[in-house]
């Protein structure tokens, strides 16, 4: 059955390029010795990792990398500064296609992989590019170029307190509509063994980020984020459970200011202790490990189902490496981003806890010692395989500016949460909001 999952999850990737001749001559890893390169990349277990990794490829290759890594507002902050002054003081950098592909690629900020890729004389002979999911391979194809190669796969999983949830005697969530009477059963029961630190809840709640998270309650409910016409559609009957779900746990079990926190706050107060349960990015899964007890003491599977929907639809997604079009060093930097992708490379990456994107890997002896290691890290691993196969990367209502709709509805659920408007009424008015943008 696991060999199934992993079979349909990680697909052959079908693009319409071809690849370099098998044994393709001219191939030199030392050809751009004495070149420098600039990366750009948003502070994330995978960058965090290649601050020593980034050694390695100087010395395979002569070529020396400079690494600026940033918290994410920070991280698209700079990258917009230097591409619409078209700057050549960037080289490789960090993307999310599924969230700012078409944006990106309508602002002219992609170089196109694809040429790069069929010159023989930089690309290695065994890159392979069949070896990546093929769910992540077409999310970096924008208009028809091949604007990434992936470093990892992720989404939001759901992690609770095992102990907790024994020693107050609540059943393990197994429906999202659970959600709700299990964090008003953790507050009583808080309260009543003066467990005063610990809050049922924590989620994102800054409205930039929380579509992240709010998406499979808004599925697993029967919802969705737009119309069977096409239109944005919150205010649809069947969206506003979802909506009004996320903004109850947050305004009624969630801690102080979670209107403020993002996915840092949110994995700080998990690893503390301090929450019942959350719904959190899979990509968080090693920074949490690194706090004491809760490799014991959590449990972590994908989102609940909806219970009178049969639906699980999470969102599932991967960053990718992308190449500067103002870069004057595009072969230089397309020899990182294929060594960066390597299956070795990603065999290592496997220690920091970056889910491989490679079929290879995924499928390797060290990530399956790995996950051996751990019974946490089996189930984590077993939940990506799950949300590889039944995830979507559509987390706003349809339209190319994603980011603007994605604030916009969280907006939404911060108005719901402070009071100031019911959900109908925040979703509808978002509604109208959102068409603007189509």
């Amino acid at each position: 059955m696991r060999k199934y999952l992993l079979s349909a999850c990680f697909g052959l990737a079908v693009l319409a390029m071809g690849a370099p001749t098998a044994g393709a001559q001219g191939f030199d890893w030392q050809s751009h010795k004495g070149t420098t390169l600039n990366l750009l990349l948003n502070n994330h277990p995978w960058s965090q990792a290649m601050r020593d990794l980034a050694k390695e490829f100087s010395a395979k290759t002569g070529i020396e990398t400079r690494l600026e890594i940033f918290n994410e507002e920070q991280f698209r902050a700079r990258l917009a500064t230097l591409m619409q002054a078209r700057s050549a003081d960037i080289d490789v950098y960090m993307s999310l296609a599924s969230r700012e592909g078409q944006v990106y690629d309508k602002s002219g900020w992609f170089a196109d992989l694809t040429p790069l890729a069929k010159n023989a004389a930089i690309t290695m002979p065994d890159l392979n590019l069949t070896d990546f999911s093929k769910a992540l391979m077409d999310s970096e194809m924008v208009n028809g170029k091949m604007v990434a190669l992936p470093i990892n796969i992720e989404g939001p999983l759901f992690y609770w307190r095992k102990d907790i949830f024994a020693k107050c005697n609540i059943p393990e969530p197994m429906a999202i509509e659970d959600l709700l009477p299990t964090a008003e059963k953790l507050k009583t029961c808080a309260a009543a063994h003066d467990m005063g630190m610990v809050t049922p809840w924590a989620a994102r709640g800054i409205r930039g980020v929380l579509n992240y998270a709010l998406t499979a309650f808004v599925n697993n409910l029967g919802g969705s984020f737009s119309t069977p016409d096409g239109k944005p559609g919150l205010c649809q009957a069947a969206t506003l459970p979802g909506l009004d779900t996320y903004a109850k746990l947050l305004k009624d079990y969630g801690p102080p200011g979670a209107l403020n926190h993002t996915f840092t706050q949110v994995v700080e107060l998990l690893g503390q202790g301090r929450i019942g349960m959350t719904y959190e990015s899979s990509n968080e899964f090693s920074n949490i490990m690194r706090f004491p007890n809760r490799a014991n003491d959590l449990g972590v599977k994908p989102s609940p189902p909806g219970r009178a929907t049969g639906i699980n639809k999470p969102v599932v997604i991967g960053w990718g490496l992308s190449v500067s079009p103002n870069s004057k060093k595009q072969d230089a930097a397309w020899m990182f981003v294929q060594w960066a992708t390597s299956p070795e490379v990603e065999a290592r990456l496997v220690q920091a806890g970056v889910a491989p994107p490679r079929t290879s890997v995924f499928n390797g002896a060290a990530f399956k010692a790995w996950t051996a290691e751990l019974p946490i890290r089996q189930a984590w691993a077993d939940s990506l395989v799950t949300i590889a196969r039944i995830g979507t990367s559509v987390y706003q209502s349809p339209t190319d500016r994603a980011p603007e709709a994605r604030d916009l509805i969280g907006g939404a659920i911060q108005q719901i949460v402070l009071g100031q408007a019911s959900v109908k009424d925040a979703a509808c008015s978002t509604d109208v909001e959102l068409a603007k943008l189509q």
